[in-house]
């Protein structure tokens, strides 16, 4: 049996205890129908949207190079994504505060599945096209959804308390779709090739993009401020009050570092595969790592009642950090074992973090300009991944991951500095002893 197998077991089992032990679908506080029903709408286009995310994810090094780029050259296109999701993905946060929500949602999918197209030409430019769509499509996936579901929560008049549970629910089924994603497009590369998985992410956009075509309302941000005074308004906000600039320095560098491991974890996992003689099933190490994100939801859950969401952040990114220790310390040191083991806590940790930024931003970013704001926590956090990429065919694996721990150590600090405003509870539900034990 390989260390694959071993690794997904094991966490398979105690991912299944955490799950029912927490069961990330109860709620703290009881709902109307009303809600129960928003929430799972959300939830269904969130998941929906996420696994075509995910289809794509572990394939997209892996076809770059199938087309015969070199590592230089697949680092120049994942900074092609990254750019412009780091020069555009401000000005769609803008736009979808301005014009609609929704429409921006709509976008989303018609971005997403132009870039899918592209996947099937080996051509340079046309991947280079591909990733500059996708690169803006990925600031409005982790972007505008959210913003959209939050204002909405709002205006309808929802307890705030509530907000922790729809987190929960989305990140939870997140993993869940994302360890499916894994397998399907372990298959369907396996079956038909490296361009498959993109024709299964293009299948689930499509499906997501008419969902919200039927069945969403329509919400804004601020309408009235033209464009420019929009965006010098949010930045005012964000240089002005600590909590949202440090909130925002903690998300960039965090994710800086795990947008980072996105393109190293392909290439460190087939060094120390190559040298212990295994195979590298890209799918199924994603599979695993899915697995772990679940541990993190399921641990969110767990600690949330308990430890504050500032203190649970600084534990998070902690644990990140040590799970990159194996890769920065160098695979001839400690093998491939500790490398996937140390990746699933990375993962792990991942898997904790969504939830909980998610709740963070929810109690210090302003309504007016959400979407605005989300996405200049974004342009440092790919200005730090282009800069990595730009310069990754001069720096070694172990340089790379050990940058990442650099970036992960400023983030805890700035997280035991964060303060979150208190928020005054809507007494539309009430609160109950969950009798489930």
């Amino acid at each position: 049996m390989s260390i694959y197998n071993i690794v997904f077991g094991g966490l398979g089992v105690l991912c299944a205890f955490l799950a029912y032990k927490t069961n990330p679908f109860k709620k703290e506080v009881t709902a109307k129908p009303d809600f129960t029903a928003f929430q799972r709408n959300y939830v269904l286009v969130f998941l929906v949207m996420m696994m075509s995310d995910w289809l794509q994810g572990p394939y997209v090094y892996a076809l770059y190079a199938s087309y015969g780029y070199s590592k230089a050259e697949i680092g120049t296109l994942f900074i092609a994504g990254f750019g412009a999701s780091m020069v555009f993905g401000t000005a769609v946060g803008s736009f979808g505060d301005m014009v609609g929500r929704k429409k921006t949602c709509l976008l989303f999918g018609a971005l997403y599945i132009a870039s899918c197209i592209t996947k099937h030409f080996s051509n340079f430019h046309i991947l280079m096209l591909g990733r500059l769509l996708g690169g803006v499509a990925t600031s409005l996936l982790f972007s505008v959804f959210e913003a959209w579901m939050v204002s909405e929560h709002f205006s309808r008049n929802f307890s705030p308390d509530l907000l922790g549970s729809t987190f929960a629910q989305a990140y939870f089924g997140n993993s869940i779709v994302a360890i499916i994603a894994g397998l399907v497009g372990q298959w369907a590369a396996q079956t038909f090739g490296f361009v498959a998985p993109f024709d299964c992410s293009m299948i689930m956009l499509l499906i997501g993009t008419a969902i919200v075509s039927q069945t969403w309302s329509e919400n804004y941000g601020n309408q009235v401020t033209p464009f420019l005074t929009q965006l010098t308004n949010a930045f005012k906000i964000v240089s002005s009050q600590k909590e949202v600039v440090v909130a925002g320095a903690c998300q960039s560098l965090f994710e800086g570092a795990m947008y980072t491991f996105v393109f190293m974890w392909t290439v460190a996992m087939e060094k120390a595969a190559a040298v212990s003689g295994m195979e590298t099933p890209h799918g199924y190490i994603f599979a695993i790592f899915m697995v772990s994100c679940m541990i993190g939801s399921c641990t969110y859950k767990t600690l949330s009642g308990s430890v504050s969401p500032t203190q649970m952040l600084s534990m998070v990114i902690t644990a990140a950090a040590f799970g990159l220790m194996p890769a920065a310390v160098g695979t001839e040191a400690f093998g491939i074992t500790a490398l996937l083991l140390g990746f699933c806590l990375f993962e792990a940790a991942v898997g904790c973090y969504w939830p909980l930024i998610g709740e963070i931003r929810s109690g210090v970013i302003p309504e007016e300009c959400r979407s605005t704001i989300m996405n200049f926590f974004r342009v440092p956090l790919n200005l730090i991944v282009v800069i990595v990429l730009y310069n990754i065919g001069d720096l070694t694996d172990v340089f790379v991951f050990r940058f990442c721990i650099v970036l992960l150590g400023a983030s805890a600090f700035l997280s035991t500095m964060l303060v979150i405003p208190e928020k005054a509870s809507k007494p539309d539900e009430i609160e109950i002893e969950d009798a489930s034990g």
